[in-house]
C-alpha cells in the first residue's frame, strides 16, 4: 500500500486566531480538514505548501515530480470542506531547473482531485 511521503515533522494544527469573522489554523492541515472540519463549511483556504523543488531544502519538500501526487489527498479534503462558493488560495513558488530557460509549469494547472 502506497504511503503519503512524510516532508517534515509538521505539529498538528491548532486554532492560532480567532475572531467574530473566522479562525486561522497553524500546523499540519491534512488531519484537520480530513478528519475534523465539517463538509461545505469553509469560506476560504489559504496555504502555502512547501514547494516541489529539484534539490532537497531544509524545511522538508517532495520532488517536483512527485509533487501532484503528494498534494492530491490535500485537494481532495480541501475541495470537501469548502462551500460550494468558497474559494481555495494555494501560494506555490516559481521553480527553475539550472542550465534550462524553463520555469515551472504548475502555475495555473489544476490539479485534480
Amino acid at each position: 500500500m502506497a504511503t503519503q511521503e512524510k516532508v517534515q515533522e509538521i505539529p498538528p494544527a491548532k486554532l492560532f486566531h480567532e475572531t467574530r469573522r473566522g479562525e486561522i489554523y497553524l500546523g499540519d492541515s491534512l488531519p484537520l480538514f480530513r478528519d475534523d472540519i465539517s463538509e461545505h463549511s469553509v469560506d476560504l483556504i489559504m496555504t502555502s505548501p512547501p514547494f516541489g523543488l529539484v534539490r532537497k531544502k531544509d524545511y522538508g519538500n517532495v520532488d517536483a515530480e512527485k509533487y501532484v501526487e503528494w498534494f492530491r489527498p490535500f485537494a481532495a479534503a480541501f475541495k470537501k470542506a469548502l462551500k460550494p462558493h468558497g474559494s481555495l488560495v494555494i501560494d506555490i513558488a516559481g521553480s527553475w531547473i539550472p542550465g534550462q530557460p524553463t520555469k515551472s509549469s504548475s502555475h495555473g494547472e489544476p490539479i485534480p482531485c
